[in-house]
């Protein structure tokens, strides 16, 4: 065989080899998050965005393999969209309003160097939204839970669905919802009132109140310190940018061109600080335990307000 057929033939075999590698794991991304497509040609398509994805994730990943980043990216169920479809699921709308109590430095008096309030058993489990960008109400109830048990010792699942059927929040913001739950005197247990995704006709019964809510508080704009402070007394809600959750595996996410707007609500259950890649928060996400770190994220702490962390956090008296 001559050096030129030899060559060409190599070539082939390597292209046929990465076809059938790239092949094998679109296989095996349909069957772990049960994607079907209408039609052929809709899966070549979806099939061509996920190897364009792939190849940003494999890139990543070799710097991630020498040091060079500190997180992993990783295949998630949107790594069959395209950027501006993935950026379509969130409306970044959360407002800012200063009618409830803001609390500074001053009224907290220092914070354990970690906090994983996980481990205290203040957390129900990571639940999965599904495509219907309910971050915002998940995060709320989640901070009422988790702030009950501090109060109560009691640990209970509240309702997502009666804050998306009946706050009222065109905005979708966590503060509109904690205003709902104290003008309405509190909010259903997930049993009683259980989720469905999409907003439906109001179902409140005021008879069924599991918890309620004394006022709720804005944590200092931008302020990481302050906000360690307060988590560091409970959980807290917060917006961050969606460039943190695009296709984050595992580690510390640290990209500072991660924007800071108000995209994706997630709860604040604690802090901490990695040897190899430096001090992050610890996230909670409705995002399924499948995507992340069983469904949470670390994103770096201390960092100029990474992703916007520490801009529009919340948390309820109980």
């Amino acid at each position: 065989m001559n050096t030129k057929l030899f060559l060409a033939t190599l070539l082939g075999l390597l292209a046929y080899s990465q076809a059938r590698i790239t092949l094998t794991k679109w296989e095996a991304f349909k069957q772990e998050f049960n994607k079907s497509y209408d039609n052929e040609f809709e899966e070549r398509f979806r099939m061509q965005v996920f190897e364009d994805n792939k190849r940003i994730i494999d890139t990543h990943n070799e710097r991630f393999a020498i040091g060079e980043e500190t997180y992993e990216m990783g295949f998630n169920e949107y790594t069959d969209l395209l950027d501006k479809e993935f950026d379509g699921m969130f409306d970044g709308s959360e407002i800012e309003d200063f009618e409830f109590t803001h609390k500074d430095d001053d009224e907290l008096k220092g914070y354990n160097d970690e906090v994983d309030w996980r481990i205290l058993g203040a957390i129900t489990p990571v639940k999965q939204e599904g495509h219907f960008n309910n971050s915002w109400a998940f995060a709320t109830a989640g901070v009422v839970e988790s702030r009950k048990f501090i109060s109560t010792g009691v640990l209970l699942e509240l309702s997502k669905q009666q804050l998306i059927d009946c706050s009222s929040n065109k905005h979708d913001s966590i503060w509109r919802a904690l205003k709902y739950i104290k003008s309405k005197k509190g909010i259903e247990a997930e049993r009683a009132y259980p989720y469905r995704g999409v907003k439906g006709h109001c179902k409140f019964n005021k008879r069924l109140i599991s918890a309620s809510i004394r006022k709720y508080h804005h944590s200092s704009t931008g302020n990481e310190r302050t906000l360690a402070k307060q988590v560091a007394k409970g959980p807290v809600a917060a917006m961050i940018s969606r460039d943190a959750i695009r296709f984050y595996r595992s580690g510390v996410f640290h990209n500072p061109n991660c924007r800071k707007s108000p995209e994706y609500a997630v709860l604040i259950v604690g802090y901490g600080n990695s040897k190899s890649f430096g001090e992050y928060w610890l996230l909670k996400t409705s995002l399924g335990t499948s995507w992340g770190e069983k469904g949470y994220l670390k994103l770096a702490r201390n960092k100029n307000n990474l992703c916007g962390i520490a801009s529009r956090a919340y948390f309820p008296d109980i």
